[in-house]
């Protein structure tokens, strides 16, 4: 329903006048409507900041000092800064709008923490919704983008949601409000401005009640989109699990799915995969038995994603890892990024086997220092204990890491963070999975090492 400024502002529910706020203004006739209400209302806690994106030359400095000089003319504490738009638009490879927006958004959240401020308050309203909602429509969004803008997206706040541009002109013209006309607004340059000119008077032909009907849609879509997010968040939990400091997912369910390429990308999505590259994803993954795309990657922004027979692991882009790490005698434990192994020295006679892959017992007398423990390289090799050849089973071959690897079906993620124990650069413990036969516990041997694996 829509209503009138100032009843829209008291009434809405995410601040009262006590609350320490500030308000985003542009110099425009919805900001500055919004300003003025707040104050007329005996907002006392009100503070204003204003981006000067230097994109209008003259009309831009115009603006600022045009806002400037009102709050010193109500006593308004005000902020604002100056961006070079273009130039990070260009360096962040964006629009000049979603810079803009970014730059905006980051510098307020930062005045608002410094200056000790609650809340931040935009001017969108009603009209503003209905142009983002069909924006969103004609660039192919989800159910996400048709919900449209939140009144209250964490310390952003949208009061005017419920009020029409009409409404707002007709407030300005109440209470004579000075205003700056941005130029670039009488353009068609922009999409928002070419619905707002050209689509707008034909969809307002087929119903002149389009606007309401747009807002009771966007509530109609956040309702669906609980529903929504809780049905994904039951998928989630039944194939991701966590792996290492990323995820892995387990897709054989996803891929019987009838809503499978949803589903893809509402799992994918929060790790900065766009649409293009869920649908690379989904098609390499359903050709998975039919080619050989076990361990093909692909990037985003900020993951990494390594493809397996049964699963897609997701992991960070800028996780650093230890390389290695030597030892010149052995330490009581040895930890490894997310490794920890215990160390112990036990003579022969003592030794009591347990069968199990987190222990190894090697030969303590044929381990020369130092030692060192580190990730498989090209051309490393081993020769792998308990695999003799079939016409000398006690004569073992000489076996590269990748090969076994390759041969333990062991996933091309597992096999990047498999850690090695090396002295003198021979292997002599695959972790979890395999020692050295060159290591191994024999009739001769004194002193045994035992590693236990705590942590892999």
């Amino acid at each position: 329903m829509q209503m009138d400024l100032q009843n829209a502002i008291v009434s809405f529910k995410w601040f009262s006048k006590s609350t320490p706020i500030l308000v985003a203004c542009s110099g425009g006739r919805d900001s500055m409507a919004l300003l003025h209400a707040l104050h007329q209302l005996e907002y006392k806690f009100i503070e204003v900041a204003h981006c000067n994106f230097q994109l209008r030359g003259e009309e831009s400095d115009g603006d600022q000092s045009f806002i400037e000089a009102y709050c010193k003319n109500i006593n308004v504490p005000f902020h604002t800064i100056k961006f070079d738009t273009k130039v990070f638009a260009k360096q962040e490879g964006v629009s000049t709008q979603m810079a803009a927006r970014t730059l905006r958004y980051e510098w307020m959240e930062k005045i608002r923490i410094k200056h000790g401020l609650h809340l931040i308050l935009v001017a969108h309203h009603q009209d503003d919704q209905y142009e983002t909602i069909l924006l969103n429509l004609i660039n192919g969004t989800g159910i996400h983008g048709l919900k449209g803008m939140l009144d209250k997206n964490d310390k952003i706040l949208r009061p005017l949601l419920n009020v029409s541009r009409e409404q707002i002109d007709l407030y300005i013209q109440e209470h004579q409000i000075a205003f700056r006309e941005d130029s670039s607004n009488a353009t068609s340059h922009y999409k928002r401005n070419l619905i707002r000119h050209q689509i707008s008077p034909l969809i307002a032909q087929l119903n002149p009640n389009y606007l309401q009907e747009f807002s009771d849609f966007s509530q109609r879509m956040r309702e669906a989109e609980y529903v929504f997010n809780e049905y994904i968040d039951r998928i989630r939990k039944k194939v991701m699990q966590p792996w290492k400091e990323g995820y892995q997912i387990f897709f054989t369910y996803l891929l019987n799915h009838p809503s499978c390429d949803t589903l893809f990308y509402e799992l994918l999505s929060p790790y900065s995969f766009g649409k293009e590259q869920v649908k690379e994803i989904l098609s390499t993954v359903k050709g998975l038995k039919k080619e050989n795309a076990s361990g093909q990657t692909f990037l985003s922004s900020t993951s990494r994603i390594i493809l397996d027979k049964k699963s897609i692991y997701i992991l960070p882009l800028n996780f650093e890892l230890t390389s290695f790490i030597t030892f010149d005698k052995w330490p009581q434990q040895i930890i490894f990024n997310e490794c920890k192994i215990d160390v112990r020295i036990c003579p022969i006679g003592k030794l009591n086997i347990r069968q199990s892959s987190k222990y190894a017992y090697l030969d303590a007398d044929k381990i020369e220092f130092p030692i060192k423990i580190r990730f498989a390289e090209a051309g490393d090799y081993f020769y792998p204990f308990g695999m003799g050849k079939k016409q000398n089973p006690d004569k073992v071959g000489k076996k590269k890491l990748s090969k076994f690897f390759k041969d333990e079906q062991i996933p091309l993620a597992e096999r990047e963070r498999t850690p090695i124990l090396f002295c003198k650069e021979k292997v002599f413990w695959v972790l979890p999975y395999r020692i050295d036969d060159r290591f191994k516990v024999t009739e001769h041997t004194k002193n045994v090492v035992v590693l236990t694996v705590i942590k892999s």
